[in-house]
């Protein structure tokens, strides 16, 4: 069974708003006393709250909402104020919190409509049940029922974790466990807990969702979830600063691009005009490009407002007059199809030309060419420094270019002299506009320590990435002498600059794909997942035993705690489309990141850990807080 979270989306909109909700669904679920109701169709209320809001606006269409008779959609913690209205259905959808749930318990008191169909997107403890079957003194609760989908899905291999509740929680951990239960649960997977040891925050989230697991398996909510697959799913848990450079590189694949320049919001591009929604399901132009480099994108884009041109030349007014009634009929229904066309090509001209806007403003053909140059080892490490001088000199290019540069060669070569000498280039306000910010100088001072180099990128580029473009090296220099070279060529992959390899903008592979391959495709002999640990819930011991960590993966959910990229997106998706073995991986996060974003959390970080270093007292640990102790055994624990 694939991991569709499409599919998943599909299942809980029919289970919460069609008129056959009531039947069971092949779904892992919990519910109480369920009467008898007629297919008839009633307009109905949408009551959500805060965290189902943005879910429901996410994953369902306000016209998919109208077609299922949906006429008022209000906050369940505003339903006191509105009128009562007896001849309508209420459907709320809510998250079951203490706030959420102790405001329908105040609607049950006091019932504004006929009937009630109660859903919560995750678990509802049995206490909040009891309560809420006392609050319903009038019966007017139809049924209740769980669906799992505490999660945001962004499209069909990328799910979102970005939980309020996390934010304000005291124990955010025990909150992002949670959501990745439900997600487990709508997916139907009791899966093999694998995550980076080095992580203390992993160790945490780990522990929680084992005890979770483990304690709702008595309520037979993971029993026989993997009845299906002959090896055991596996949920592998990762820390987004075990891999500070994928996020700190610029992107040169479209739906990566549009989020490090633009900036995409839950699939929301917001331009200085209007507002895009990406939506690979309803957008079969992004659908097919959003993976695509730069310039195979502009290949694509040019062919479809070619054929776009080309149809509706053939539907012209005057070769309308030549047809007869039949043709005429025919031609005339394609011109709603036409105006939709013609808004998507206008749409996505909007982003191709801003992201083009941001390339040549921030002159990113020679940035992005030095910061793989750099981290791929494309060049010797003496030519790579006069580069970084050229760039440092610079003033046209912005500091936040520059410091980017100066983080990347930073972590690559550790050469303490080097960095002294690129912080004297940056705080010369004669080469340097805006100078940095003391945070700014801050990172680049403690980056290395922040962020130990990790075998694993130390080995790709030892073993892989070094000997692949050593041919490259020559023509590198060169390959910019021509400033107006033709972007096609600069990406295409069999290019002569290129010697048939890979081209310098995508030299750089994610530290995931040294951990994914060394996981699915063990025969390689890689063995880059050393330091993961593993733990196993006991209703995969019983299926599988204790020793099925060694079995071939098939079925992978992956989790980065700190944020993910688009970027791994993609490489997950190449994954999951490569061979002839089909591999079922997701991808998801608390966040999305793109450059800005991860350096705006780097320089928190670096004032987290300023401020620990002041509260101890060098004389003794006296003046040490109560939380860093407390850090600090966790740490030897």
């Amino acid at each position: 069974m694939s991991l569709s979270l499409y599919k998943v989306k599909q299942t809980y909109f029919e289970k919460l708003f069609k008129s056959n909700a009531n039947n069971d669904i092949n779904h892992p679920s919990s519910s109480v006393s369920s009467s008898s109701s007629s297919n008839k169709k009633i307009p109905k209320v949408l009551l959500l709250d805060n965290i189902t809001t943005s879910i429901i606006s996410l994953s369902y269409t306000q016209s998919q909402l109208l077609s299922n008779d949906i006429i008022l959609i209000e906050l369940v913690e505003n339903c006191q104020r509105l009128s009562t209205m007896k001849h309508l259905e209420c459907i709320i959808y809510i998250n079951p919190n203490s706030t959420s749930i102790r405001h329908l318990l105040e609607e049950m008191k006091s019932p504004h409509f006929r009937k009630y169909h109660v859903f919560f997107n995750n678990v509802a403890g049995k206490n909040d049940i009891e309560q809420l079957a006392i609050a319903d003194e009038y019966e007017a609760i139809d049924k209740v029922v769980e669906i799992f989908q505490d999660y945001y899905i962004l499209n069909d291999e990328l799910y979102l974790n970005d939980s309020i509740l996390a934010k304000s929680s005291v124990n955010p951990v025990l909150e992002q466990a949670k959501s990745l239960t439900s997600l487990l649960l709508a997916l139907k997977k009791s899966p093999i807990i694998k995550f980076e040891s080095n992580s203390i925050d992993l160790k945490k989230l780990s522990s929680e969702l084992l005890y979770i697991i483990n304690s709702n398996s008595n309520n037979n909510l993971f029993d026989d979830l993997n009845s299906r697959s002959d090896t055991p799913p596996v949920l592998l848990l990762l820390d987004r600063k075990n891999d500070p450079i994928t996020p700190l590189l610029t992107p040169w694949t479209y739906q990566s691009m549009i989020h490090e320049f633009l900036t995409i919001d839950k699939n929301v591009v917001t331009l200085p005009d209007n507002q895009v929604i990406l939506s690979q399901q309803d957008d079969s132009f992004f659908n097919e490009s959003m993976y695509l480099n730069y310039g195979d994108l502009t290949n694509k884009f040019q062919k479809y407002v070619e054929q776009y041109k080309s149809e509706t030349k053939q539907s012209s007014i005057d070769n309308l007059k030549s047809q007869n009634l039949a043709e005429l009929k025919k031609t005339l229904t394609k011109f709603p199809e036409y105006k939709k066309i013609s808004v998507n090509i206008l749409t996505h001209l909007n982003l191709i030309s801003g992201i083009d806007e941001q390339i040549s403003k921030q002159q990113l053909w020679d940035i992005g060419e030095l910061q793989q140059t750099i981290i791929c080892d494309l060049d010797n490490q003496s030519e790579i420094k006069n580069k970084m001088i050229q760039v440092l000199e610079n003033k046209s290019i912005s500091t936040v270019n520059k410091i980017k540069l100066v983080l990347l060669y930073s972590y690559k070569f550790h050469n303490p002299t080097d960095l002294s000498f690129f912080i004297n280039k940056l705080e010369n306000d004669a080469v340097t506009a805006p100078l940095p910010s003391q945070s700014q100088l801050e990172l680049i001072k403690k980056f290395t320590t922040l962020f130990k180099s990790h075998d694993l990128t130390s080995a790709s580029a030892r073993d892989g990435v070094h000997d692949q473009y050593q041919s490259q090296r020559q023509g590198l220099s060169n390959l910019f002498t021509n400033r107006k070279v033709n972007i096609n060529n600069l990406f295409n992959r069999n290019s002569a600059n290129h010697s048939g390899n890979e081209n310098v903008y995508l030299s750089y592979t994610p530290r995931l794909n040294q951990i994914l391959t060394s996981l699915i495709k063990p025969d390689q002999g890689l063995n880059h997942n050393s330091n993961l640990s593993t733990l196993y819930p006991e209703v995969v011991k019983q299926q599988y035993g204790e020793d099925s960590s060694s079995d071939a993966i098939q079925d992978l959910i992956i989790y980065f705690q700190g944020g993910v990229t688009y970027e791994e997106l993609r490489l997950v998706h190449e994954f999951n489309q490569s061979g002839h073995k089909k591999y079922n991986i997701i991808i998801g996060s608390d966040e999305m990141l793109n450059s800005g974003q991860w350096l705006t959390k780097m320089y928190q970080m670096v004032s987290k850990t300023s401020r620990n270093d002041q509260s101890i007292d060098p004389a003794g640990d006296d003046f040490m807080s109560s939380q860093d102790r407390q850090a600090q055994l966790r740490e030897i624990l």
